[in-house]
């Protein structure tokens, strides 16, 4: 029997209800991100020093333009980044938390570190979003494996700070995810869902209150082109783990080779702008709502916004 998927998330400080998809806001103060890296820095600083007066303006229209929640990362994560050590994570991400808290809406910090998890969970943070689901090792500065006996060092972090967190799916790490990629062996959605189970009952034993736990599956992150289909396709099964489901899916490469095959197939030259991965993010918004999924992360929070009220007018979902 399927799980019923929990309708409230608690936070640290509060609680998200999902009588509708959430939308999550990326504020990405990094100076390399795929498609908005070095939006709020001021690159003619030696330093690259983060300009706060032009990331509240933009915060200030995401909020009106329907975010539910910020998603703050000081590290890029796209398909082949080089990581950053944790003093200059900290140095970029700490002052856009406390600047945000002035929004009242809940922050998530982005991030494998716990260091930085913790330290941004002081600044004004209620959410750890975890791309490495816990697996990485402060002290060996790597990502661990799934089986392998180890102290949760974010797990024990999210404890302390009572926050909430989200657990992703990735095979590999960044830097090579998306290199020498080889079929799943019970095939992806089947080895998507062990794995969030089996770290998502690491979290539980290790303090984590099941309602503080939200579940991601990783588009992109060590997955092909098919293999992520396969988990927009089958998205609502994840749900019989209980937990809120979250996706990112936005500006992806999945998407721009959609467009491409698309464009190619009518003999027209490939046309992957912004604008159109926005359109592309929005129709896929609708969906994953569709299939049940409660918490949409992505950077256009107008067009998905617009695209889900359309679709509830059009009697797709309910929310």
């Amino acid at each position: 029997m399927m799980k019923e998927t929990q309708r409230e998330w608690r936070l640290t400080t509060r609680k998200i209800t999902f009588e509708r998809a959430r939308i999550m806001a990326i504020l990405n103060a990094t100076p390399d991100s795929f498609s908005d890296g070095g939006r709020f820095f001021d690159l003619s600083s030696k330093n690259g020093i983060i300009d706060l007066n032009v990331l509240e303006d933009v915060a200030a229209q995401l909020v009106r333009d329907g975010a539910d929640i910020f998603d703050v990362g000081g590290e890029s994560t796209r398909p082949g980044a080089e990581p950053i050590d944790a003093s200059e994570e900290l140095r970029r991400v700490i002052p856009v938390v406390r600047a945000l808290t002035r929004f009242n809406l809940p922050i998530s910090i982005d991030t494998y570190r716990p260091e930085v998890a913790e330290a941004a969970l002081d600044a004004g943070a209620e959410i750890v979003n975890d791309i490495s689901a816990g697996r990485y090792v402060s002290r060996d500065d790597r990502f661990a494996l799934v089986d392998e006996r180890r102290s949760e060092e974010m797990a024990q972090v999210v404890v302390r700070k009572r926050a909430a967190v989200v657990i992703m799916h990735m095979r590999g790490a960044p830097k090579t995810m998306q290199t020498n990629l080889r079929p799943y062996d019970s095939g992806v959605v089947q080895e998507t869902l062990d794995f969030l189970r089996q770290r998502r009952a690491a979290f539980v034993e290790a303090g984590v209150e099941p309602d503080r736990i939200a579940l991601d599956p990783g588009l992109g992150f060590g997955k092909s082109y098919e293999d992520n289909f396969a988990i927009l396709r089958n998205a609502g099964v994840f749900r019989s783990l209980g937990s809120p489901l979250l996706v990112g899916h936005s500006r992806k490469s999945f998407l721009r080779e959609t467009a491409a095959r698309y464009d190619v197939a009518r003999n027209v030259a490939p046309d992957a702008n912004v604008a159109r991965l926005d359109a592309l993010t929005a129709q896929t918004s609708v969906a994953l709502v569709a299939r049940g999924v409660d918490i949409l992360r992505v950077h256009n929070v107008a067009a998905t916004a617009l695209a889900l009220e359309l679709a509830r007018r059009a009697g797709a979902f309910e929310s």
